[in-house]
């Protein structure tokens, strides 16, 4: 099972707002025979009247009349799906999931009601660190999609949000399936083509996922993460300079980002272009001072140059300094420090050390 979904893996988790429309206020009334005791009282024109006040007050004053609306006739369905709305909007998964499900029960044929509904249970999903709650979460997200999908075969939303359930579960056959099929219902949208290069990814199917990432990019350019997603897809195939690009790539979209620029500095070092490394590293310093990572690379690289060249002593001087750096921000990191000390006291010889 997957605990945690890829940084960039999409979800449609946005909420469908309750509407007005008077078909689907109420459930259809289904006879079966007597009831042992009697029915209690609605008022439908009443809870209405509560229902329609709601709307223009604050979200704790419409709570108010909106379970005035339910306890005057609990099938209003859209007095419950507007009191799952709130408490969605002010953080209260547990109580929207309840006015969903209330909703969904008084009318099972109603859109909205099951997408949010499920919505919230993929949330409780990724809030929970109990990996019982995590994954009963999800499986009852993926029973409610699905009803919602049943409900509207044809939307995105909720075809992608199925996938990206069944990929948490680690069901990718399914993940894959759904994703597909959100590609069928609108192919120029990024999304589905993003996750499905996930789901490739996670079954390193490396070919297929850079595929899919380059095919998600086509319609939107402008995603950094997934820039750093094929840039790893690339790495992974031994493709450096292909890798490179695409890490150049999503610094170009988001330049507050550090970690293409860290990434950049380890591919350099690797084909042993050691200026470049060093440059990628020095903009990886300007973007984030404090950074451990940024001034430990640095230290390799200006280590690599003088045991390239042992007449070069400014470079160890300078690897000995971006160490030290890198020590006061993270004090531990015992291999570094210890080649701190090596290296204060003189080069070994014949020695070379690894980023």
């Amino acid at each position: 099972m997957r605990r945690f979904m890829t940084s960039v893996f999409v979800v449609a988790a946005g909420l469908l707002a309750a509407g007005c429309g008077t078909a689907w206020w109420r459930s259809a009334t289904v006879v079966s025979g007597p009831a042992p005791v009697a029915a209690p009282k609605v008022d439908t024109d009443a809870a209405i009247a509560h229902y329609v006040k709601a709307q223009g007050l604050t979200d704790t004053e419409a709570l108010v009349e909106l379970s005035r609306a339910t306890r005057a006739d609990p099938t209003l369905s859209v007095a419950h799906a507007a009191t799952g709305d709130i408490h969605r909007r002010h953080g209260n998964a547990e109580l929207a999931r309840q006015a969903y499900e209330n909703a969904c029960k008084v009318n099972p044929y109603y859109f909205k009601s099951h997408y949010n509904l499920g919505v919230v249970y993929q949330q409780l999903a990724n809030e929970t660190d109990d990996d019982t709650l995590f994954e009963k979460y999800l499986r009852r997200a993926c029973e409610i999609y699905l009803r919602a999908h049943a409900l509207n075969r044809k939307d995105y939303d909720t075809t992608l949000n199925l996938g990206a359930c069944y990929f948490q579960l680690g069901r990718y056959s399914q993940a894959e399936e759904y994703c597909r099929a959100a590609i069928a219902i609108d192919d120029d949208r990024p999304q589905a083509w993003c996750n499905l290069a996930i789901i490739y990814d996670n079954q390193n199917k490396l070919a297929e996922a850079i595929d899919a990432y380059q095919q998600s990019l086509e319609r939107e350019v402008n995603q950094p993460r997934l820039h750093m997603n094929l840039a790893a897809s690339y790495l992974r195939q031994g493709r450096v300079r292909d890798a490179i690009g695409s890490f150049q790539m999503a610094a170009e979209r988001d330049p507050t980002l550090i970690d293409p620029h860290l990434h950049i500095g380890v591919c350099y070092y690797r084909l042993k272009e050691l200026d470049n490394a060093l440059a990628s590293y020095d903009r990886a310093v300007e973007l984030a001072p404090t950074n451990a990572e940024a001034w430990r690379g640095m230290g390799v690289v200006y280590m690599a140059m003088y045991l390239a060249d042992k007449e070069q002593t400014e470079c160890r001087d300078k690897a000995l300094e971006s160490w030290k750096r890198s020590l006061q921000f993270k004090p531990k990191q015992p291999d570094l420090a210890a080649m701190v000390e090596r290296y204060a006291e003189g080069t070994p010889d014949d020695e070379e050390d690894d980023e």
